[in-house]
Order: C-alpha cells, then structure tokens, then sequence
C-alpha cells in the first residue's frame, strides 16, 4: 500500500523562531528588475516577516512565487502581466531566476523555495495562532495534506480546506467557505496560471486574508507527488526534473528556455 505519510519537523524552540524573527531587518528590502518582473530581493526570513506584517496591517494580499516560465509567461501575456502587476509580493522561488540576476548584475540575495517558504509560513502560524485554509489537488489530496500538516504541526489552525477541482457552481460555496472561516492566510495550489488568475478574480470578495500561490506544493505535502531527488533539489534543478519525468510538459521546458536565452542576449546587450 502506497505510504502518503509525510512528516515536518518542527526544528526549532519557539522562542528562538519568534526572536529570529523580531531581529529580521526589512529596511534593505528591494524590488530587482528581472527581465521586466519585480522580484522582491529579499530573504526568506524577511519575506516570513512581511507575511506577518500583512496579517497586522490587515487587508488583502497576493504572494506570487516565481521561476523562470512564470516569468516567461508573464512577459507574453497581457492579461497576466496585469495579475502579476497587481500582486503584492513576487519571490525568487526558481534557481534561474538567482542566475539571471547574477548574469544581468543585479543579484538576488536568496532563493525562496515555495515549498519551504509555506512550511516557514505553517510553522509560524502555529506559534502566532494565525489561521490558514488549504485550497488545492484533488479532495483525498487536499485531506491527506490537512492530515499531515496536523501530524507535524499539532497545534496549527487549518480552519477549511477544499480540493482545486470545482465547477462554476461549486466555486460560490468554496468562496463562501473561506469568507466564513476568516482565515488569515490562504494556500492555493492550482497550478500556475489558474491559481493566480483565480486568486485576482476572487480577492476583492474579501477584507482580510492573504492569498499565496503555492503550485503542487499541497500535492507534494500529501504524497501524492514526491519531491525532486536531492541531487536536483540541491542544483535547483527541480524544475528540470518534473520535466524530463513529464516529458508532456515540453513547453514549459521550452519557454524556459527562452527566458535563459533572453537573459544572455539582454546581457550581451547591455555590454555595448
């Protein structure tokens, strides 16, 4: 029988996260221009501080994570050039995109695997009693993520969560389900584009929730997908290992590809 047990160790003594935390600085917090996309260069402790800094200030916020065939896709789209404009956070989730800033000679500070950011944000919320509704994968998908983030995060408030596949119809109650359960954050996990263009479409239909796209991440705390081997993960290849193990997803491949090319000729370029 296939094991979907999936376990997060909790590494570190409340006190030390709340005072790691209070000790992060936001004053060198910048936006870097990365081939027309607003990458927040920022650290991973720092952007976990402006998550809780949005959830003081109250309002409604859109976190985007992207990688290079986001912002290939961006670049291309008009209507998703507008999401992303009107997004409030862009993190640097893609190795690529810490090599295009060090080709261009902007570089970007961190790399913020979205992954690892969300279980920065789960871990936190535990200690913080902020709330959190899952949004994404199939239902039995969906469950078994609630199960084993509970599993490692005993005292988490998960307040709803529903699957990503939803008709016109369903869409109304799932809305209403987290307007009702007045979560502070929100993980959305269908798949890029849909889940931000979800997310634009839906957010003025609240007050105070944070919206954060997380992609397969919700399949991947599951079990239903297991991550990268380490040998990628540690390259920051991962995103070149779910294509060549989807071999379907070649356009994904190749948009990526004309990002890192577009990158070299912006740089070869910029030296004349």
């Amino acid at each position: 029988m296939k094991d979907n047990s999936v376990y997060y160790d909790s590494y570190k003594e409340e006190r030390d996260l709340i005072l790691e935390y209070n000790q992060v600085d936001l004053s060198d917090a910048r936006i870097t221009n990365i081939m027309g996309v607003g990458v927040d260069n920022i650290t991973r402790a720092q952007a976990v501080v402006r998550i809780m800094e949005m959830i003081k200030a109250g309002g409604v916020y859109h976190v985007i994570s992207l990688n290079p065939y986001k912002i290939q896709r961006f670049k291309s789209n008009a209507d998703l050039r507008l999401i992303s404009g009107a997004a409030d956070m862009h993190l640097p989730a893609g190795a690529g995109i810490q090599w295009a800033g060090k080709v261009l000679k902007t570089p970007i500070r961190e790399r913020i695997p979205t992954l690892s950011f969300m279980m920065d944000i789960v871990r936190i919320a535990e200690i913080k009693e902020f709330s959190i509704f899952l949004v994404g994968g199939k239902p039995e998908v969906a469950e078994r993520a609630f199960f084993n983030i509970k599993k490692s995060f005993p005292k988490i408030r998960i307040v709803g969560r529903h699957g990503g596949y939803f008709n016109p119809e369903r869409e109304k109650s799932v809305i209403e389900a987290i307007r009702k359960s007045e979560a502070n954050i929100v993980f959305v996990g269908l798949g890029f584009p849909k889940e931000d263009r979800w997310i634009h479409t839906i957010k003025g239909e609240f007050k105070n929730t944070i919206f954060i796209s997380v992609g397969g991440s919700i399949d991947i705390i599951s079990g239903e997908i297991k991550k990268a081997p380490a040998y990628f993960m540690e390259r920051g290849l991962d995103w070149f290992y779910r294509i060549i193990s989807k071999p379907w997803r070649i356009g994904r491949f190749v948009r990526t590809m004309m990002f890192f090319c577009g990158v070299i000729l912006k740089r070869l370029f910029s030296r004349k």
